[in-house]
């Protein structure tokens, strides 16, 4: 069913991404890091056939300002996390702390994903 395909892509790109944050801490060289964040991007590319797309399924003749609502509310959190990551850096004197941090969201977004994300129409 398209609610299956779109909780396993979601699944693949923020697991991978949280995957990936969390291998972050445990590299040691920048080689390591850079191929591990490219892993990262890679797998989270999938969130555009779980997420990205879910809009369309939801609500079809609505779908950009459902997206807009969804971007708006989402850029929230992404002008909070620069100050809060910052201030953990400076800190903790490490990215570690900031890393696990993004990989407990992005579980936690991945969560409340399966949880509540339809397939169906809901609004025309």
């Amino acid at each position: 069913t398209v609610r299956t395909v779109r909780k396993l892509m979601q699944s693949i790109g923020f697991g991978g991404v949280a995957a990936a944050l969390l291998t972050l801490t445990q590299v040691e060289s920048a080689e390591a890091a850079v191929v591990v964040m490219c892993l990262g991007n890679m797998l989270g590319a999938a969130v555009a056939a779980g997420f990205g797309s879910n809009h369309l399924d939801v609500a079809p003749r609505h779908a950009g300002a459902v997206m807009g609502l969804s971007n708006t509310a989402g850029t929230i959190p992404g002008v909070i996390g620069v100050t809060l990551s910052g201030w953990l850096v400076d800190v903790t004197g490490s990215w570690s702390i900031v890393f696990i941090v993004a990989a407990g969201i992005k579980l936690f977004g991945l969560a409340f994903f399966l949880v509540f994300a339809k397939g169906e129409k809901q609004f025309d």
